[in-house]
């Protein structure tokens, strides 16, 4: 007869094997970033640029977007005057300020930090300096299958990881570098700076960030003192557009750390019996 022990061994091992299964899932190679073609309406580099739609290397039109809506600030260094702080608001020279336009604004707080990232102005911006270290959590109104980053300058680099929606980082932490981007075909000249400045355009998918089976709203973004300050626009991609929606959740962290934890236990609980 089996023993209960035993049966609970052999559950134990299932579930093992289904951590082991989920950990294998979040660890393989990331997909390769894509490109796209940014469909705007405006080509002043002081005034409003408003995206109407994106084109895929497929020729896939996309105009249903999700915009943040929610900002929590995790680190951002303290605005003092000058250079000095990381990440504030900026918009074009001849952008009115409001709702729909973005803000011109030093040592943001959270109700404030997402204004600029909740419009369609591409010329509405979060601006880094150059030294700038932040760690800002940023949520999404809807549910995102891919995130679609402009950065202004192509110089700078941006650390990105998927989180849920207790701040707990999940998935695989992502480095982007804008050198390396697609210019967008468009320049800005916002109020932070005194020229004309190109700006790069980069697609990430959920497979990057070791989330693509999940219904994801929030992320956290990085710079570092050495990243050279990203001057940057986010969007998403809805994921429900068209119908198309997710066909599974991988299990939570938090749940996977059971799983192998019961597995443990029970492995040396089978250990002193043998004994």
């Amino acid at each position: 007869m089996t023993s209960k022990i035993e049966t609970l061994i052999r559950s134990s091992a299932i579930y093992s094997s289904l951590a082991a299964t989920t950990l294998l899932a979040l660890n393989v190679s990331p997909a390769q970033a894509f490109s796209f073609t940014t469909n705007k309406t405006g080509n002043d580099a002081k005034g409003l640029i408003e995206l109407n739609s994106i084109q895929l290397e497929d020729g896939t039109i996309i105009d249903d977007f999700s915009v943040i809506n929610e900002a929590r600030i995790v680190s951002n260094d303290e605005y003092s005057g000058g250079n000095t702080g990381a990440a504030s608001a900026d918009i074009g020279d001849n952008v009115v300020a409001g709702p729909n336009t973005g803000m011109k604004k030093e040592n943001l707080s959270e109700d404030e930090l997402h204004v600029n990232l909740q419009n369609l102005n591409l010329n509405s911006i979060i601006d880094t300096e150059d030294n700038g270290n932040f760690a800002i959590d940023l949520f999404f109104d809807k549910a995102v299958d891919n995130l679609l980053v402009w950065e202004r300058g192509m110089n700078s680099k941006l650390g990105i990881q998927a989180i849920d929606r207790n701040g707990n980082l999940i998935g695989r932490y992502l480095e982007v570098n804008s050198r390396n981007w697609q210019y967008a075909g468009y320049d800005i000249d916002t109020q932070e700076i005194g020229g004309t400045q190109k700006v790069g355009a980069r697609g990430i998918s959920m497979a990057e960030l070791g989330v693509e089976d999940q219904y994801i709203t929030g992320f956290r973004f990085i710079s570092q003192s050495n990243f050279n300050g990203p001057d940057w626009k986010i969007l998403g991609t809805d994921v429900t557009r068209g119908g198309e929606i997710p066909l599974e959740t991988v299990p939570e962290p938090g749940t996977m750390a059971g799983l192998l934890a019961i597995g443990g236990l029970l492995a040396a609980s089978r250990r002193r019996k043998n004994g």
